[in-house]
């Protein structure tokens, strides 16, 4: 959809060609035809309705401040930069309607906003210096592949001078971010400010969403007496509903009713939808065990649920369970990759992919039912056809064998689990009491931001749901140095809910300290607790465990105790208190600390120095170095 709404938006395609067009994607008619009523009002020469736009004279600045304004926006996050200078002027007139939040540079500027949008559900505005596309680019990366709706802007070269190679310009700015973003423009006219703040916002929206990038020349923000049309409110949020084909919700239906052992698994599609619910209710009607994607940012089934046995990796010891090899799968809102891709390899059974993005369907795996729509849409038509198919008494005849034993695997996972957290104590700290801990003591509505090598640290341990904690992180991207700054945003969205961001030693290192400074500065009250093991746990794994630097037990790039970091000095720099949390017997008292400090509206630093494990944990080899020892003279 993403290319077929652009090109209808920029008059390549026509509005028959378009729906044509959603046909080929797999979408259903009713699909199609809501996407074009949602999309029609913004093809150009489109007659606007009434109420819908408004004449504003002002300066480039103030028309593009106006048609941010209309979003429902309250925050723009920003970097440093001259260019930000008229957007400045504008706000003086407009005093309270939009408040800066700033980063010290724009990979950070992206990582809140980010943050921000995920906790919201709105999307983020940023602007930064034109010069910083490429710091922004690791995070607008990230983006892209959670499809998070975000608009970013930058100022430009003058327009007399764009292309030239002239002071702080290229010949094309946009082309570095085309694989990262939905769309990218340059601004050539000020009176058309406004219809590209309101295309940019309205793509980044549509499903599948993600970032866009706009491009200002600096002369157009300061251009006077500009008159232009700013879009309303009404104007820019459309209500679109992407229905799935009747007839495949029919096929995909009948293949679960007849399975004997069916699995489902869920991504993050499913709570970008709003959907947990609606998959909740298709997994207790059918009995289905449940697992989680292994690239999700949110938990997108209660992680507790009798249902939920956890990672495609988990099937051997469920199955000691239940037995009963697995003859249908279906996967919700996923790009299902890597562990479904290995799973289903020589495997004859079908598998259903549902998702609200027809590009991922068939991509990497053979599918018997693709399923393209809206996944809250997806799941309530299955249900609806499965009670069409079968009464409660033959669904329950079919299921009540299977929804006993899942139970019983699931409740006895879950407190083998928590009663190894309870237990383990030392020093170095096991990173399993100090999750086990959190869980004990965090508030029910809390929310965790994580950036760990393995998501089941989290989904392990602290139980999330719908109604109670909420889960924002990793990135399915992958990409570091993203969550303390998101961390930062998810506050903003959620300023009554407890924050705790949990972050891996290497990946706080990847300029992450800059957002202790933005965390500082607006009284940010979060928890941030660094598991600092000295180790790219990740990275060594997967080079102890093939080659030559393997087979001879050197790792020489994961070790990182050298120099030795002390992340709570690093957060009094910022004026954040914190402590080291070295053993077990220290973990309570010092989040105990932590939460009160957080009540008092300051943020506060745990660095908990936990220990490594698996293949290599002991080494600390690296291939060592002095540019002092090359010196033939002291200087």
């Amino acid at each position: 959809m993403r290319e077929l709404v652009k090109d209808l938006i920029n008059a390549k395609i026509s509005r028959r060609g378009f729906l044509a067009g959603m046909a080929a994607a797999s979408y259903g008619a009713t699909a199609a035809k809501s996407a074009l009523a949602a999309v029609e009002p913004y093809i150009p020469g489109s007659p606007m309705p009434e109420g819908y736009v408004r004449q504003a004279t002002g300066t480039g600045a103030e028309l593009m401040v106006d048609q941010i304004l209309e979003t429902g926006a309250e925050y723009l996050f920003i970097a440093n930069g001259s260019g930000l200078g008229p957007i400045c002027d504008a706000l003086v007139d407009r005093p309270g309607k939009l408040t800066f939040i700033q980063a010290t540079h724009e990979g950070q500027v992206l990582s809140i906003a980010d943050g921000y949008a995920k906790a919201s559900g709105k999307t983020g505005f940023g602007m930064f210096s034109r010069v910083g596309l490429g710091n922004a680019s690791s995070n607008m990366y990230n983006a892209m592949k959670d499809r998070t709706p975000l608009v970013m802007i930058s100022d430009h070269a003058s327009s007399r001078n764009e292309g030239t190679d002239t002071h702080e310009d290229l010949d094309d700015w946009t082309e570095g971010v085309k694989p990262y973003t939905k769309w990218q423009w340059v601004v050539h006219e000020p009176t058309r400010m406004p219809e590209w703040i309101r295309r940019a916002y309205k793509l980044s929206n549509i499903m599948p969403g993600g970032p866009t990038h706009i491009r200002i020349p600096r002369n157009h923000l300061y251009s006077s007496d500009v008159t232009a049309s700013i879009y309303s409110k009404q104007a820019l949020n459309v209500s679109m509903e992407l229905r799935p084909d009747p007839v495949e919700i029919e096929r995909a239906a009948k293949f679960l009713l007849e399975s004997s052992s069916p699995l489902l698994e869920v991504g993050f599609e499913v709570s970008q939808c709003k959907a947990i619910n609606s998959v909740v209710e298709l997994a207790e009607l059918l009995a289905l065990p449940v697992v989680q994607h292994s690239r999700s940012f949110h938990c997108d089934f209660p992680n507790f649920h009798p249902l939920h046995i956890g990672y495609l990796l988990n099937l051997p010891s469920y199955h000691q369970f239940y037995p009963n090899q697995i003859d249908c799968c279906i996967s919700i809102g996923t790009r299902a990759t890597q562990g479904m891709e290995t799973f289903m390899k020589g495997r004859n059974i079908p598998l259903i992919h549902a998702s609200v993005d027809p590009e991922k369907i068939g991509r990497n795996v053979h599918t018997a039912v693709g399923l393209v729509g809206d996944i809250d849409l997806i799941a309530k038509d299955l249900v609806a056809a499965i009670k069409s198919m079968a009464s409660s008494a033959q669904i329950k005849r079919r299921t009540e064998e299977r929804r006993v034993k899942i139970a019983a695997y699931s409740a006895g996972k879950h407190a083998g689990t928590r009663e190894a957290g309870r237990r383990s104590k030392g020093d170095p700290l096991p990173w399993q009491k100090l999750i086990y801990e959190l869980d004990q003591m965090m508030d029910p509505d809390a929310v965790v931001v994580e950036e760990l090598g393995r998501g089941e640290r989290t989904l392990s341990h602290i139980n999330f749901s719908p109604d109670g904690r909420l889960k924002v992180g990793r990135t399915t991207g992958m990409a570091l140095g993203w969550g303390v700054g998101a961390s930062v945003g998810v506050k903003l969205a959620l300023p009554d809910r407890q924050v705790v961001s949990i972050q891996g030693d290497g990946g706080f290192m990847f300029g992450q300290s800059d957002s202790l400074w933005s965390m500082s500065r607006y009284d940010v009250p979060v928890l941030t607790v660094v598991l600092n093991n000295r180790s790219y746990e990740a990275t060594r794994f997967r080079i102890m465990g093939s080659g030559n630097a393997g087979d001879a037990n050197r790792d020489y790039v994961s070790y990182l105790g050298d120099p030795d970091m002390d992340f709570a000095k690093l957060a009094s720099v910022y004026n954040i208190p914190g402590e080291v949390v070295s053993n077990s017997d220290q973990v309570r008292p010092a989040i105990q600390r932590g939460f009160r400090t957080l009540a008092e509206g300051r943020p506060y630093m745990i660095d908990a120095r936990t220990g490594s494990w698996g293949t290599g944990a002991g080494l600390t080899q690296y291939q060592k170095f002095s540019v002092a020892q090359l010196r033939n003279k002291k200087v």
